[in-house]
């Protein structure tokens, strides 16, 4: 209990906790899995307005891997997530990395919102020791205590189209540039080896901006999570939280 406690005040002070899952078994099943989904060629890839180099990043594993599930339903981070939100936590994103993402600094909430507001968490796990060399995952300790970004900061044209929203996206990322130097915040690269995982709150800042050799792996599996008390998930690409207009997304549940 005593250890859940500093690690629930870490998490909020500093919007981030680091712990290794200890079931090296099921990383090494999960590595064997996604090899021979990839083999296959049958498999969802994110959105290209998201990407940042030619290697893919496979959502959606668990549809097709039990142990891609077993990972992302692991009793050491949902366990976790109970005490620290005092919730029922709720899977419903996966997303395995092969390679280095070289994706600038950003929060996971400018993708998704909740309402209330903040019940969103990413949970990242090392498939293998990280190179230093090979795009590790970056974060910015308290960055989560900065505003929910709203499109209006950056004067946004509501979008039309995927082109729109990809030139916001590219405003967006401006704007989080501009703000770590206004704030005087800064980067950390964490060592991660095999199972550890990093657990963030979603508006904390993070990305993978620096990789000096992308011919290196860097295999990894991130869960997103919400609760069960959460009333309405929105799209922050097509919602105005001036405004409190929220244009409610669907979210289908890993259960």
């Amino acid at each position: 209990m005593q250890s859940l406690e500093k690690e629930k005040k870490d998490f909020f002070e500093q919007g981030f906790i680091t712990f290794n899952i200890g079931d090296l078994s099921l990383i090494d099943s999960v590595n064997i899995d996604v090899d021979n989904l990839i083999k296959t060629g049958s498999y969802k890839t994110n959105s290209a307005i998201y990407s940042y180099n030619q290697h893919p990043r496979i959502v959606e594993s668990y549809k097709f891997s039990d142990n891609c599930k077993k990972l992302a339903l692991h009793n050491s981070v949902m366990n976790r997530l109970r005490y620290f939100f005092d919730s029922e936590p709720k899977a419903f994103s996966t997303i395995n990395f092969l390679h280095s993402t070289q994706q600038p600094l950003h929060s996971d909430y400018v993708h998704f919102g909740t309402l209330p507001h903040r019940m969103l968490v990413g949970a990242w796990v090392a498939l293998e020791d990280i190179d230093p060399n090979a795009g590790p995952l970056q974060i910015v300790p308290k960055s989560h205590k900065l505003d929910l970004f709203d499109y209006e900061d950056v004067d946004a044209d509501r979008p039309k189209n995927l082109n729109t929203v990809k030139s916001n996206y590219q405003l967006y990322e401006q704007y989080v540039t501009d703000g770590i130097e206004r704030n005087g915040l800064n980067a950390i690269t964490p060592k991660m080896k095999k199972g550890d995982c990093l657990l963030w709150e979603a508006n904390l800042l993070h990305g993978s901006p620096e990789c000096k050799n992308s011919s290196l792996t860097r295999k990894a599996q991130v869960t997103h999570w919400t609760f069960d008390n959460v009333q309405k998930h929105y799209n922050p690409s097509f919602s105005n939280l001036r405004k409190n207009i929220y244009v409610e997304r669907q979210l289908t549940f890993i259960n």
